[in-house]
């Protein structure tokens, strides 16, 4: 077996134990999805602390994701350029996690979320934006 497949084999395990989730990209061309790379979750936000070593913006990423997974089909959006979108909810809702965000970050996704073909666009926050309040906070994701 190949290096890749042991990794494959792995994240299946880890699947399937409830340990890590995939998120698969958000196209309107299904040759595209083969392309990219799903991104990957832990299912449990308490791990990503402990196993990754990661900022706290990935934190509050995982910890978003973990709860919007249960209110349908996610998915992320995401260019060549590397700009992206972080969860495409039911291909109905463009949402972007930030830790404190700004009106550029509703700018960047509007215009994001026109390219991906999704009308409905939000900026999800964790902390409180002194001039910006065009946004849900992460503690009301229910």
């Amino acid at each position: 077996m190949t290096a890749t497949g042991t990794v494959i084999n792995y994240i299946e395990l880890f699947e399937k134990t409830y340990l890590l989730a995939r998120l698969p990209v958000h196209t309107k061309n299904p040759d595209r999805e083969i392309v990219k790379a799903a991104k990957l979750y832990f299912s449990d936000s308490g791990l990503v602390g402990i196993l990754a070593d990661v900022n706290s913006g990935a934190k509050f990423e995982n910890a978003v994701f973990s709860q919007l997974r249960h209110f349908g089909e996610l998915r992320y959006f995401s260019l060549k350029t590397g700009r992206e979108i972080d969860y495409i909810l039911n291909s109905g809702a463009a949402l972007e996690a930030k830790e404190t965000p700004t009106e550029t970050d509703i700018s960047e996704l509007k215009r994001l979320s026109e390219t991906a073909g999704v009308k409905n666009f939000h900026i999800i926050g964790r902390h409180p934006s002194p001039k910006f309040d065009n946004y849900i906070w992460g503690g009301d994701i229910r």
